[in-house]
């Protein structure tokens, strides 16, 4: 499931431009990418029932972090799309719970 995620992201990462759709759907696979294989059952629910109101007050976990800053370097991503779609990817996971 990781790998063709993975792909999707790169594939979307390839269009530099500015976009709230593509950094939402980035987002949204990296979130799935890290509810799947990153974090254990309560660090999930932790971030599946945080309310976005503010996104500039989150921070990612330290990994995430790092990744977001990685495909910021390649293609231009708009912080609140991205994180509203993490947030979406983690919920997604944590419903199949």
């Amino acid at each position: 499931m990781s790998d063709i995620m993975t792909e999707m992201v790169e594939r979307l990462a390839r269009n530099r431009d500015a976009s709230e759709s593509k950094s939402y759907f980035i987002g949204l696979e990296r979130g799935r990418i890290w509810a799947s294989d990153d974090a254990d059952y309560f660090e999930m629910r932790e971030w599946s029932e945080l309310e976005a109101e503010n996104f500039d007050d989150l921070e990612l976990p330290p990994r995430e972090e790092l990744h977001f800053k990685v495909l910021g370097a390649e293609t231009e991503l708009e912080w609140n799309a991205y994180l509203k779609g993490w947030l979406d990817g983690v919920r997604e996971i944590v419903e199949t719970y």
